[in-house]
């Protein structure tokens, strides 16, 4: 760095060329929610999952249509319903209607008619005709709801192998006006969609606001509290160049990756807000220790001396990632490696943004004075500086109870089960899930359990039917057994959408398929081993081949119980890979251990308040988890790189790290509340999964801090390496 600060232009130019590189990434960004892609992966339950969809329809491309009114039965209401369903059907990619309007009734004469008939009939008459219905077809009690007050229209889109964002937003976005069209033609009468397109439309949507929305909240985060800390507004923006250039450069290495931002991969760009703003907030302490020299050397100085602190943050960040590369989930392994290089990348672009920034301004004469000035009236560490005085009074009380507090924690954590829902991604009064949750109270559920069978036998299908009907208590289970005429009939009568749903393409297998309530991954996963347990022990099925109870809620509960043990597998690969680079770098392998002690406990006091509260290891919270412990460790290698500056590794003497943590502790607390106050954004998300994984992040960073002022000196004072005169110094009491 020192031959490089009079080349000035040429690190502008680099500067440029990266600035240029990331603008071009950045246009060719693509969000996707990625939902079935997120369970991709060599899992048996995938692969049984991925079967099924090649050889039946499944209900993955259902829009859901909720139609609310106080009588459906009224002529006005059943003949705009009817305009709707006529509408829908030309909507491009909508591939079927299925609704009661799409049910028929048998006559006196053994003739079959519709079941709502055109014109429409008087409302007493229809309401006979409704109630007479319902005690007889099952598939009316599915669709609409007994006090005729709300019913559902399935309607199946396009399904050619193609996840198209934009084709899904434009089918979605005509249904909802036809629905707007429908509300206001009829009084009283109120449309909802919902369904698996309208998730993955609506979580695509929130990705696009909520990534601008935690990118200009970080900056502006980062910015006052610079402002604040360095009580300059010119220091402060200085301290801006470096986090946007780094975020530019992590968002447009995802454009030129081809890898969308998802709800897993839109932590990144804010996580590396954060850390890089942290690395310039280190950088401009530094800057003003080295007050009194000349400007462009003071820079390079500066940033040579906290340059090894903040690159080993940046690796430990990335090994937490490249633990996460491991998994099996291939959007998860696919975050992993995309961690893993945003990290590294953005470290340097910080670097290299800073020493260019800091250098051209140290060539303006109002620059020095404003350092000068940082080091004669330090930052404030508001009052925080005086936790490492308290631990170095009685050290051994406080190593000891750390560690008992990381013993009790841990074992907590150890029994935090895992937790999954399809909905955690939406908060608890999204529209999308209030409409879902209302569907099933109000109708008739829509979530569904499938049995693959590998017969068309109706008799062999009916055993498979009873089987699962005692099992979930469930009078609407579908199968070609309830079918007059079996599988020809379903191949000759009902158009495509409908018999795939029964009869596979090949028309070698048959589908029994069971509407449950959805409640979360758990119960849904039990009630699948119930019924495979059932299927499994009936006599009659012995001789048959049929396949395990799957379908999205099922696959996905499968997949998640085995990621969700592969995330907390990570956690401990995270831990290791640490300690071995703080061993690498300092040559220590007890300092290697004893720093762990501060970064581990935040990560198991948040474990364990999961696990007595009940909310289990989610996604979110372990992703957070495990990206966080690689982030909070920041604050501890900056202390023990100033103990390295200072000469203080292998003499860890009480006054050496009160002396380390009083230099390091104003940039720590900064640094912290960058970290805490820059996640903060999630809080406003729309997309719950991000929202989850800021609040566990922030609570850790938060921990971390105070962990580092408290625990870490009074470990290193206990347990550290002490000479005196050649001999081990008696251990603090």
């Amino acid at each position: 760095m020192a031959a490089l600060h009079g080349r000035l232009i040429l690190l502008w130019i680099l500067l440029a060329v990266i600035l240029v590189f990331s603008l071009t990434g950045i246009a060719r960004l693509r969000f996707d929610d990625e939902l079935f892609r997120f369970f991709d992966s060599d899992i048996a339950a995938f692969d049984d999952f991925v079967a099924l969809s090649q050889a039946f329809e499944g209900d993955s491309n259902d829009v859901i249509v909720l139609i609310e009114a106080p009588d459906l039965a009224d002529p006005d209401v059943a003949g705009a319903v009817s305009d709707f369903l006529l509408d829908a059907q030309f909507v491009p990619g909508v591939r079927a209607a299925i609704s009661p309007f799409s049910l028929r009734v048998g006559g006196e004469d053994g003739a079959v008619a519709p079941l709502f008939p055109y014109p429409p009939l008087p409302r007493a008459e229809m309401a006979a005709r409704l109630d007479a219905e319902r005690a007889d077809n099952p598939s009316l009690s599915r669709l609409m709801s007994a006090d005729r007050r709300a019913m559902i229209v399935v309607l199946p889109i396009t399904e050619d192998g193609e996840d198209d964002l934009r084709e899904r937003r434009t089918q979605v976005g005509a249904l909802e006006e036809l629905g707007d069209r429908l509300a206001a033609a009829a009084p009283g009468v109120s449309v909802a969609l919902s369904g698996y397109p309208v998730l993955r439309d609506n979580v695509a949507r929130a990705l696009i606001d909520d990534i601008v929305m935690l990118t200009g909240f970080g900056i502006l985060v980062g910015f006052f509290i610079a402002i604040t800390t360095f009580r300059s507004l010119r220091l402060a923006l200085l301290t801006l160049p470096g986090p946007v250039m780094a975020v530019s450069v992590a968002i447009g290495l995802h454009g030129h990756l081809g890898v969308a931002i998802n709800t897993m991969t839109i932590a990144l760009p804010v996580l590396v807000l954060v850390l890089a703003t942290s690395d310039s907030i280190h950088i401009g302490f530094e800057r003003a220790r080295q007050a009194g020299r000349a400007s462009t050397r003071a820079t390079v100085r500066a940033v040579r001396r906290v340059a090894v602190a903040c690159i080993f943050a940046a690796v430990t960040t990335a090994v937490a990632f490249a633990a996460l590369a491991t998994s099996r989930s291939e959007i998860l392994a696919e975050m992993g490696r995309m961690g893993v290089i945003v990290a590294l990348a953005s470290v340097f672009t910080v670097i290299l943004t800073q020493t260019t920034v800091l250098a051209t301004a140290g060539r303006f004469a109002w620059f020095a004075p404003l350092f000068d000035r940082l080091s004669v009236h330090p930052p404030f560490s508001r009052g925080l500086e005086n936790l490492p005085r308290l631990a170095l009074a009685a050290p051994r009380r406080i190593a000891w109870a750390g560690l008992a507090v990381l013993a009790i924690s841990t074992l907590l954590y150890s029994q935090a089960g895992p937790r999954y829902s399809l909905m955690d991604s939406l908060k608890p009064d999204s529209p999308i899930r209030t409409v879902f949750d209302r569907v099933e109270a109000k109708v008739a559920p829509v979530s569904q359990i499938q049995i693959p069978v590998t017969s068309t036998d109706p008799e062999i299908v009916a055993k498979v039917r009873d089987v699962v009907a005692e099992v979930t208590e469930s009078p609407n289970v579908q199968s070609i057994a309830d079918v007059v005429g079996g599988a020809e009939a379903v191949e000759s009568e009902l158009p495509a959408p409908l018999a795939r749903r029964l009869v596979s393409r090949d028309g070698t297998q048959s589908l029994v398929s069971v509407p449950f309530r959805y409640e979360n991954g758990q119960e849904t996963l039990a009630l699948a081993e119930r019924i495979d347990a059932a299927i499994a022990a009936e006599p009659g099925l012995a001789e048959i081949e049929v396949g395990r109870a799957t379908g999205l809620p099922v696959m996905s509960a499968r997949v998640a119980e085995v990621v969700l043990d592969e995330i907390n597998r990570s956690l401990l690969i995270a831990l290791g890979g640490v300690a071995v680079l703080i061993f690498i770098w300092l040559g220590n392998l007890r300092i290697a251990l004893i720093s762990l002690v501060p970064n581990m406990l935040p990560v198991t006091l948040i474990g364990a308040w999961l696990m007595l509260t009940g909310k289990g290891i989610e996604f979110s919270n372990g992703l957070a988890l495990t990206v966080a412990f690689g982030v909070a460790v920041d604050d501890t290698l900056h202390v023990l790189n100033r103990l390295r500056l200072n000469g203080g590794i292998a003499h860890f003497e009480r006054a050496r790290v009160a002396a380390a943590l009083e230099e390091v502790a104003p940039a720590l607390v900064t640094t912290s509340l960058v970290l805490v106050l820059g996640m903060g954004g999630t809080l406003f998300a729309e997309n719950k999964g991000v929202s989850d994984f800021g609040k566990i992040a922030m609570a850790v960073y938060l921990l971390a801090l105070i962990a580092d002022l408290i625990i870490l000196p009074a470990v290193l004072a206990v347990f550290g390496p002490r000479r005196k005169h050649g001999k081990l110094e008696k251990e603090p009491s």
